[in-house]
């Protein structure tokens, strides 16, 4: 973000506080101008502006992602202890089946 108020002030002769008010002004400008379900990520790119040229925070499909990420892991270890679960009950069965042969 710093780099663009440095443009701001650089290009349009504004002060510092002046370019910080530009782009809040074209920011929900544009806002004002996306359905709302849209107008979300206007805030979510703005916000992953960096203060430090060539930084750039974490943004929304980042997040997503990594929220991706933790549902597939999630899964995958469930189903691991569903496949568990399943041979436990498989070996119970057959003990139970194999105990039952052995008594009569």
């Amino acid at each position: 973000m710093q780099e663009l108020i440095q443009q701001l002030q650089a290009k349009a002769g504004l002060t510092p506080e002046q370019a910080v008010q530009s782009i809040e002004v074209i920011k929900e400008y544009v806002k004002g101008k996306l359905p709302p379900f849209i107008a979300g990520t206007v805030d979510t790119w703005f916000a992953n502006m960096s203060d430090k040229p060539g930084e750039k925070k974490e943004g929304l499909m980042d997040k997503a992602n990594d929220f991706l990420d933790d549902v597939k892991d999630k899964a995958e270890d469930w189903k691991d202890k569903a496949e568990d679960w399943a041979e436990d009950a498989k070996d119970k069965i057959s003990d139970f089946f194999n105990k039952d042969k052995k008594q009569a």
